[in-house]
């Protein structure tokens, strides 16, 4: 059995044809901060792991049972990390799943990703890590095959509390994907339990905005009423009920809305109040539309009429007007209407027009509305960036733009990746360090913060194959975490290494307090490329040469802050 300690951000997959990665004896911690490592089981054969002492049969009676022990006076937990079919059907480990057991075929890894959460005050000094295997078959008494020593060497520099406080990222929900996951009903208690789940998650990795779907079906289902590669339903429905009244007056129910932004303040996240359905909509090929909707976008804002008992849709101008008014009045009643913005994602060159009219339309009835937009097209972004409050830029459109948008929104830019770059992004093929290195970037093109467009729009099949709209699509574009047999969100090593590039975002930010310049050297010696301009061929297409980014490169980036930080 071969037994390999290897940094966290080591992506296991079905290619074993590479040598292996490079092994640890020890790593560095600090208090008040979480520290990992993995373990990489293998020997060529389908076995059976446990994590415990709890009897574990496999299906297969005659494969062999593996049982791994982590001694160390420092607490731990420890996950498998089981795999998903990526590009070029490789399958790469990602989710970190509950079982305590678990089978794993021989043509890949049994990867154990091992966490250690440093207490703050825990002493400087050296904590060893006794790491052992023992193999058994059923009612046969265990032997040990192997045992692995190595060190967490605790260094006198302590973490803040909340590293992520100053990042803002803002990863879209998807909310009824949510409930219809797991099956739950949409916007009851159990639909509610796992929002909160959700929202906590965010939190813990720096989320600012809250997705309140606020007009149906914005995206449409990102075409998938048409693209039947992988089964998938992706739609988003509005949480605001609206119903008509026998006088024919318009009432909106604002209970689901404020329990919704509840579940996210509970947790600090109230800064952003992101509108979606609004503006902006997107309309794809062949999806029906309501060309008697007088509004020039056609939404799709459905009522209850009490007086018919139908359900219907809004279509006169004084009804979408009496909406808009009823929606704003409410936020604004609620005390948030300041940091609220209908957003808009990738408008298209030839909806420009349409797109200005719309946003004219609905500053006629509230003028102090203000718009986020998501770009991936630098003419798209020049003709409508005198309308815009808040604009995020493809990393393509940033690399090119970001010192302008600065300085003419400081404090209101952001970058996303999505299906492209082909690097550096998050991808379920991506190296891991690629997730990592978007802190960094946040520093670096000085947006603070990263927007990504999806948590959690799973496809159907999301528990064993999140693949859909592969043509369009990277797997693992669609989501960050993954839905779990038991009614809990499932973390992905991706989610853990955007988590490190957070704490990486706040070091350079804390550092470049105390020195700047010496900031500015350490960040360009780790990038080596150290323009924008040469990260992209084109706005798909990565210079291949960039971001090859090792795990000592990291360590030394790290060593290097922590330094200029302890310096008197």
């Amino acid at each position: 059995m071969k037994c390999l300690i290897v940094p966290e951000s080591y992506k296991a997959s079905t290619q074993l044809n590479q040598q292996d990665p490079i092994q640890l004896d020890q790593f560095i911690g600090y208090p008040n901060q979480r520290v990992a490592f993995q373990i990489l089981l293998h020997d060529g054969k389908k076995n059976h792991f446990t994590l415990d002492h709890q009897l574990s049969i496999p299906d297969e009676i005659d494969i062999p049972i593996y049982r791994l022990s982590i001694e160390t006076t420092v607490p731990y937990t420890a996950h498998f990390v089981d795999y998903y079919l990526g590009k070029d059907d490789i399958a790469y480990a990602d989710k970190l799943i509950e079982e305590r057991a678990h089978t794993f075929k021989g043509d890949r890894y049994a990867p154990i990703y091992v966490e250690l959460p440093l207490d703050k005050a825990l002493s400087e000094g050296a904590y060893p890590i006794a790491i052992s295997v023992y193999r058994s078959g059923i009612n046969q008494e265990e032997e040990l095959i192997l045992h692995k020593s190595m060190t967490v060497q605790v260094s006198d520099f302590v973490f803040p509390d909340r590293p992520q406080v100053d990042f803002k990222l803002d990863i879209w929900q998807q909310p009824s994907n949510l409930a219809r996951t797991f099956q739950v009903p949409l916007w009851g208690d159990a639909h509610f339990q796992l929002i909160d789940q959700m929202a906590k998650l965010l939190a813990d990795i720096g989320q600012k905005a809250v997705t309140v779907i606020a007009g149906e079906i914005p995206w449409k289902g990102w075409f998938n009423y048409i693209v039947k590669d992988y089964p998938a339903n992706l739609y988003e429905y509005a949480m605001i009920p609206i119903r008509k009244n026998q006088a024919g007056q318009l009432l909106c129910d604002f209970s689901i809305l404020d329990r919704y932004l509840a579940c996210f303040a509970k947790y600090g996240i109230d800064q952003e109040i992101n509108l979606f359905g609004l503006l902006g909509v997107w309309t794809p090929p062949f999806f029906p539309i309501n060309n008697q909707v007088q509004h020039i976008e056609k939404l799709v804002l459905r009522y209850f009429d009490e007086g018919t008992k139908k359900i219907a849709y809004i279509e006169q101008k004084e009804d979408f007007i009496a909406y808009v008014e009823q929606l704003v009045g409410h936020l604004k009643e609620m005390g948030v209407w300041a940091q609220t913005y209908i957003n808009a994602d990738e408008p298209q060159k030839n909806e420009m027009d349409r797109f200005k009219t719309a946003l004219q339309a609905l500053k006629e009835i509230e003028p102090t509305i203000k718009t986020k937009v998501a770009f991936d097209k630098e003419d798209v972004l020049d003709g409508l960036l005198s309308v815009i409050d808040y604009p995020v830029t493809s990393f393509y459109c940033t690399c090119k733009k970001h010192q302008e948008l600065t300085e003419k929104f400081p404090g209101r830019t952001q970058y996303y990746v999505c299906n492209y770059p082909s690097k550096p992004n998050t991808f379920l093929h991506s190296p891991l360090l690629e997730t990592r290195v978007q802190g960094l970037l946040a520093y670096y093109f000085k947006t603070d913060g990263l927007l990504r467009w999806a948590f959690n729009c799973w496809p159907t099949n999301a528990r064993t194959d999140i693949r859909y709209n592969t043509a369009s699509l990277p797997i693992g574009d669609n989501c960050l975490v993954y839905p779990g047999n038991n009614g809990n969100l499932l973390l992905s090593l991706r989610y853990k290494q955007l988590q490190r590039g957070i704490e990486d975002f706040w070091l350079l930010k804390a550092a470049e307090q105390k020195n700047k310049q010496a900031v500015e050297e350490i960040v360009q010696a780790f990038l080596v490329i150290t323009d924008p301009a040469e990260w992209m061929i084109d706005s798909h297409r990565a210079n291949e040469q960039a971001f090859l980014l090792t795990d000592e490169d990291y360590q030394q980036l790290r060593h290097s802050l922590i330094q200029q930080l302890s310096q008197k």
